[in-house]
């Protein structure tokens, strides 16, 4: 392929060839002879084969959204001369680079360091590469494709919440939830009257016969609350670039309740990814979770009431939605608060904070929830 140069000689070889044979000048016909083989030597040096091979190495296989994949390529020249000089072309998704290849002696090594900005979450393939090669004469390009691929996770970026924090500095107050419950092994608390339809195994015989009345002796289950984070995936509310910033904020949140030691629940609005009751125990389990997690309309999304369909029993809810949400909402529930991030969010009923992204939001979680 012939580079703007290469094009310009070989326009310039056609014209003065052409005026040579219209005006009878010898030496414009011998001139545009002479920069047309140039112009076949530039591409015949750019094609020819270029001996080096190439292996790509990913520094870390999961970096954070807004982090650079970080790559170093081996080039390894296994001619018998003297290498040109080449680039490296590499892509992920929608990025690419280009990594300059200074010529190498026969049978040299270089490490070439190199980065690829990221922008969306996701599973991404990079490569295949391929490397150009530029003749000489800075007239044509060689063209060569490589097979290698490698695979990269990019996961929600999670800031640091510090302090006390909302609706969770609530939950942490709270050492036990308590409930009522059936079962003869949870916790003793008291008696009480028998009433119609307790279980007989729970009747206290001996206070029975004392006070000649049914008693039966009443328990709760002791557990750890749970603290729930909703992410709204609809797609009209949040522009690709909101949406991001709202993973994040989701992600932020749900990482500091398990670093806090609490229970916490990560669900989405999407039907492919809807998440689960069942609290995640770990920071790698809710990014894992929200990575691949895309917008959704029409039948792919959720509306919050589903995702609660067997009840609440949370102690607090958040529902993190972009500038135009939510989609829909849980009806009157005082454990919901809503938080709307993008550009252009506005307060408004039920919602308890509005920013611009999630740096602001980190910037404003503490003073909101003082």
């Amino acid at each position: 392929m012939l580079t703007r140069s290469g094009v310009g000689a070989l326009v310039a070889a056609v014209l003065l060839g052409g005026c040579g044979l219209w005006w009878q000048y010898e030496e414009l016909i011998g001139l545009a002879v002479g920069v047309g083989g140039l112009v076949l030597m530039a591409v015949w040096a750019a094609q020819r084969s270029f001996r080096v091979s190439i292996r790509r190495r990913l520094t870390s296989p999961r970096v954070a959204r807004g982090d650079p994949i970080r790559i170093v390529y081996r080039v390894i020249n296994d001619g018998r001369h003297r290498s040109g000089r080449a680039a490296i072309r590499d892509h992920c998704g929608d990025d690419s680079i280009s990594v300059a290849v200074e010529p190498l002696g026969k049978q040299e090594a270089v490490d070439l360091p190199a980065e690829i900005p990221t922008r969306r979450r996701g599973i991404f393939e990079v490569g295949p590469w391929s490397i150009e090669r530029l003749d000489p004469f800075g007239l044509a390009i060689g063209h060569r494709e490589g097979d290698s691929t490698s695979a990269v996770i990019v996961h929600p970026r999670v800031y640091d919440l510090l302090g006390p924090h909302g609706s969770m500095n609530t939950v942490e107050a709270e050492a036990l939830v308590r409930r009522t419950a059936t079962d003869p092994l949870s916790g003793f608390v008291s008696l009480r009257e028998y009433v119609p339809g307790d279980d007989p195994r729970l009747i206290h015989w001996m206070t029975t016969a004392r006070t000649g009345t049914l008693m039966v002796k009443e328990h709760v289950e002791l557990r750890r609350p749970e603290f729930t984070v909703v992410l709204d995936t609809a797609h009209h509310v949040a522009t690709p670039e909101d949406f991001e910033e709202a993973v994040d904020v989701a992600a932020s949140i749900a990482v500091h309740a398990v670093r806090s030691g609490l229970d916490v629940v990560v669900r989405t609005t999407s039907r492919d990814h809807p998440g689960h009751p069942i609290p995640r125990s770990s920071e790698s389990q809710v990014v894992d979770l929200l990575t691949p997690v895309q917008q959704a309309s029409g039948a792919d999304l959720l509306s919050v009431a589903t995702l609660f369909r067997t009840g609440i029993d949370q102690a607090a809810i958040i529902l993190v939605t972009g500038p135009d949400g939510p989609s829909s909402r849980l009806g009157s529930s005082e454990q919901m608060l809503t938080v709307r991030i993008g550009e252009g969010a506005q307060p408004g009923p039920g919602v308890a904070l509005a920013v611009r992204d999630a740096r602001e939001f980190t910037q404003r979680w503490k003073p909101w929830a003082g």
